[in-house]
């Protein structure tokens, strides 16, 4: 009698669980939701202390493994609404703060980055000539500086940089690759960068119909780095046409 009561139990289990795990999944549960309103009070006490706000329409988003609020400004005449990403299980953070990027400086952020690639590009040309494109991410909060604030080095932005660029590596071996990488590094340290992270992209460049001088081009290889990073053959993504 008591092996078919432990059956009937282990049954149950077998039954119950998966069922309780796939809900979780997509909706989540009241210990996590807790949690997560709880760390999201708490980050908007602390980092916007100068206000009150109002958590709205919460809901569990399953494509983030988290919960996404709507937060408005108490006493804000024009009720914006702010979205934040609240994930982990363990420990419930923030990983998207809405007030954050409705404060950005859009406009400044995209002339400086512009100016900034245009300096990267010139300090790697001489060791790098096959460089075709650089694309830099800035992030700056309006007010902090005027909307003619010319691009240098030591700005203080709200984060460090983020450097994304493509060479021609139509022509260079697999250990050639390592090289123009590791001298990028070796480059942006030397010259006093500081960046949170670069993503490169190698690129076979296809010659056009025509033997026109247009190039079409496709990704053959990939490695994201830091400044600390050690980079070896291995770390690279290969990808085919």
């Amino acid at each position: 009698m008591k092996r078919k009561k432990w059956l009937y139990i282990v049954l149950l289990i077998v039954l119950v669980v998966p069922i309780l795990l796939f809900y979780q999944a997509f909706n989540g549960n009241p210990v996590t939701k807790y949690a997560s309103k709880k760390a999201l009070k708490s980050f908007l006490a602390e980092k916007y202390s100068d206000h009150e706000y109002r958590i709205n329409n919460e809901f569990y988003n399953f494509k983030i493994g988290g919960y996404t609020y709507q937060v408005v400004q108490i006493g804000d005449e024009q009720q914006a609404k702010y979205e934040f990403e609240v994930t982990g299980f363990l420990k419930p953070t923030v990983t998207y703060d809405g007030i954050y990027y409705a404060n950005l400086d859009t406009p400044l952020m995209e002339k400086l980055s512009e100016e900034a690639a245009a300096e990267l590009t010139s300090v790697l040309a001489e060791k790098i000539p096959e460089i075709k494109d650089m694309y830099v991410q800035i992030e700056i909060l309006k007010g902090k500086y005027a909307a003619d604030t010319e691009w240098k080095k030591d700005l203080k932005l709200e984060k460090p940089m983020y450097i994304n660029l493509t060479v021609d590596v139509t022509n260079m071996s697999k250990g050639g690759i390592l090289a123009t990488v590791q001298t990028i590094q070796q480059t942006l340290q030397a010259e006093n960068y500081v960046y949170d992270r670069v993503s490169f992209n190698g690129n076979i460049m296809d010659q056009t119909i025509d033997d026109k001088e247009d190039h079409q081009s496709y990704v053959k290889y990939a490695i994201g780095f830091d400044k600390n990073t050690n980079i070896t053959l291995n770390d690279f993504e290969e990808y085919n046409q």
